[in-house]
């Protein structure tokens, strides 16, 4: 805070004296000039304004401090720390063929497996195992039984390791949505600090205002100060009314929600959980793919059925700048991304219950 005192002498208007006030306030320079021109001013009044002037100053500069909160948002809005490491590799699973193609050259297998696990087993290209072991089922011999133990320990084998980055998508999702959480809180506690010591500014402001007037006996400065403080205390109502408040920049090189909302994939999410998310048949009604089906509540509940809002939504972005609320709004649609990400485990479970099943036949 910068501030000053200046008395200058004029043939025609007499002495003056011109009080300054120079700080920052939410990092925007904001500047305070006070100033009078009254005839033969005692030099008691202007050290009384002065005074005034000074401790409101102190007011508004307690009402600017929140440095170590803002060194904290600028840490946790850097790039997330919740990405997966550069040395992950992806398993790679057979070129996904038309559902509708797959069920009909299984046709046979309809009667012991559901159409997801029909589907699954082509994915991974288990089509021979599980039709060896369907074969094999009914001979007690053990050398037979120990081929079907050893087929069954790679069907295992290859569901355990694609189960394995649902996991690891599922923990991403998990770490992003608390990271996001915790920015949003600390822009909150920011806004609610702020608007807690602008508010004792403004009682600080008034109480100066009605002081001034019975300590000041130059009734034209009382007027002054009656005006400077109007002044300063219109300007604080408009900063208090911002309902915005502070916001932080994110970047995101990685945006998983993006992904869902372009219905792209470019190696972000597991070639085998993609297909999981958007083929149709892995849904309950067998019409729409899990990921349709997301985008859809969205915009339903997060957006409130305005599809236009979504489309220029920051939260599918590469990055920039997140209000409290987009990023409450981006922290739960990552929650919601994570539950329909963890159900797709779900049909390989199925599809292992459905596998030793054939035993007890």
């Amino acid at each position: 805070m910068v501030h000053g005192f200046y008395q200058h002498k004029s043939t025609k208007s007499g002495p003056f004296f011109f009080s300054f006030l120079h700080f920052r306030l939410r990092h925007k320079k904001i500047f305070i000039y006070v100033w009078i021109a009254i005839k033969d001013t005692t030099m008691k009044d202007r050290i009384t304004l002065w005074k005034l002037t000074v401790i409101f100053g102190a007011f508004l500069l307690f009402a600017s401090c929140a440095s170590s909160k803002r060194t904290v948002l600028a840490s946790l809005s850097k790039e997330s720390y919740c990405n997966p490491p550069g040395n992950f590799h992806h398993f790679n699973v057979q070129a996904i063929k038309d559902a509708k193609s797959v069920l009909a050259t299984n046709a046979d297998l309809r009667n012991r497996y559901s159409v997801s696990s029909i589907l699954i087993m082509d994915a991974l290209g288990l089509d021979d195992e599980v039709r060896t072991i369907e074969a094999l089922r009914m001979d007690t011999a053990l050398r037979t039984q120990l081929k079907v133990s050893t087929l069954k320990q790679k069907i295992n084998s290859k569901t355990l390791l694609v189960n394995s980055e649902i996991d690891a998508t599922t923990a991403e999702l998990d770490c992003e949505g608390e990271r996001v959480e915790q920015i949003a809180g600390y822009i909150n506690e920011i806004n609610a600090n702020n608007d807690t010591r602008l508010t004792v500014a403004s009682i600080v402001l008034g109480a100066i205002s009605g002081l001034a007037g019975a300590v000041i006996s130059d009734s034209g400065w009382d007027n002054g100060v009656a005006i400077g403080t109007g002044v300063a205390g219109t300007a604080l109502g408009f900063i208090m009314l911002n309902p915005k408040g502070k916001k932080a920049q994110l970047k995101h090189d990685r945006n998983l929600l993006e992904n869902v909302w372009s219905n792209t994939n470019n190696g972000e999410m597991a070639p085998f959980l993609w297909y999981l998310l958007t083929e149709e048949a892995f849904s309950n009604s067998g019409e729409t793919s899990l990921l349709h089906n997301l985008r859809e509540r969205w915009i339903m509940y997060q957006f409130e059925e305005d599809k236009e809002a979504a489309e220029k939504s920051v939260n599918f972005t590469k990055g920039g700048t997140y209000r409290a609320d987009d990023l409450y709004a981006r922290a739960q649609m990552i929650n919601q991304l994570q539950a329909v990400v963890r159900s797709t485990s779900q049909h390989l479970n199925t599809f292992l219950m459905e596998l030793d099943k054939l035993e007890v036949d």
